[in-house]
């Protein structure tokens, strides 16, 4: 009744403050207040504007609505909740939104304060969250990438490939749907050559755009992020750094007997890595992780070798890094080592994407093997 009977005060507020000022509405937003950890709604919670009595609260839904006049545009607006820790941010971060959904935390421990086992169990809890939160997290689709690709691949100081290209990708559902076989089939691209280049043509495998592609673990909810196989990784809370003005979780991990769900490597012997994941809404910042394989199929790392195939690298040892920002993957950097017809070799692939829209969309139906097609 304390709660129902706060909740009918702050919205008679909502109402007086805004007949008082008697301004023009310039925004109405409209939103949804939910547990960041288990993404049910949390009811009545208070929001308000900073420095004024202007406010109101969500239904036991968690919804809420809230029309903000043109002279309060300026102000930080509020949500609290019995049992969860305070947000305050600017109005501005929910301009422009049909549709706004709001996290609040539940008050917790200390991670780092706790004992190897009992912190074990939190780390899996905030990895099953961030897999859970990335459709909450991050663009639906469809949408457009824009992107650049390098490839350096080189063999006993001799340069065997060095490519620049154009390559726009199509994602038809984006992070709505995150799964393996759904990032397969919903994810297209074409491959152009820079405006001046020579004219030539080369295999998609032999870029290794797919494999690019596949090593974006929050599209996919693969590796680390997929929750059935979080029992198979040794955990550990390396640091809880401050970001950009956010706190973050830095969680490391290691894959003992590397599978092919856990690492997308048919012959991975050995994976360690470490992802960053922030603290407010469980959104993953970037995931950098080094392997070990005894050899790898030609056509990708995930990929079986028959045993009448002696096409194929051995001795790999590499590294990819990959970053998201503003909502997307920002950049994946695959650097390779391995060993192809007896000779050592050293490849270095980076795809950076520079722009990204869902206006006018190019809608692609099939991956472009060659340039120019």
């Amino acid at each position: 009744m304390k709660t129902i009977f706060s909740f009918i005060i702050l919205a008679h507020f909502s109402l007086f403050a805004f007949s008082q000022q008697g301004s023009k509405v310039a925004h109405v937003l409209k939103g949804k207040v939910i547990n960041a950890e288990s993404n049910q709604p949390v009811s009545y919670t208070n929001i308000g504007l900073e420095g004024t009595l202007y406010g109101t609260a969500s239904d036991e839904e968690g919804n809420f609505e809230l029309k903000i006049p043109e002279d309060l545009e300026s102000k930080n607006i509020f949500f609290s909740a019995v049992g969860f820790q305070n947000r305050q941010f600017p109005l501005t971060e929910l301009f422009g939104k049909e549709f706004n959904i709001v996290k609040l935390r539940p008050q917790s421990y200390d991670v780092g304060k706790i004992d190897v086992a009992g912190q074990n169990m939190v780390l899996i809890r905030i990895l099953r969250m961030a897999s859970e939160n990335i459709r909450y997290n991050y663009g639906a689709g469809p949408f457009n990438l824009h992107c650049d690709l390098s490839v350096l691949q080189s063999r006993e100081d001799s340069v065997l490939k060095d490519v620049n290209a154009k390559v726009l990708v199509y994602d038809k559902n984006g992070y709505s749907t995150p799964s393996p076989e759904n990032a397969f089939r919903s994810r297209k691209y074409k491959v152009t050559k820079p405006a001046g280049k020579e004219d030539y043509t080369f295999s998609s495998a032999q870029l290794g755009i797919d494999e690019l592609l596949n090593l974006d673990w929050v599209r996919s909810a693969s590796g680390i992020l997929n929750p059935a196989l979080l029992n198979d990784y040794t955990l550990k809370l390396v640091s809880q750094p401050q970001i950009d003005g956010k706190e973050y979780w830095e969680i490391g991990f290691i894959q003992n007997k590397p599978t092919l769900e856990g690492s997308g490597d048919f012959y991975a012997t050995l994976l360690d890595g470490s992802i960053f994941i922030n603290k407010e809404d469980y959104s993953v910042k970037s995931i950098a992780v080094k392997v070990q394989s005894a050899k790898n199929n030609t056509q990708g790392r995930g990929l079986g070798i028959s045993k009448s195939n002696a096409d194929f690298y051995s001795n790999l040892n590499y590294v990819f890094i990959v970053s998201y920002e503003n909502l997307l993957v920002k950049k994946i950097a695959l650097s390779k080592q391995y060993i192809y017809n007896n000779k050592e070799v050293a490849e270095n692939s980076v795809l950076t994407v520079n722009r990204a829209h869902a206006n006018n969309v190019t809608v692609l139906n099939s991956r472009n093997y060659f340039a120019g097609e």
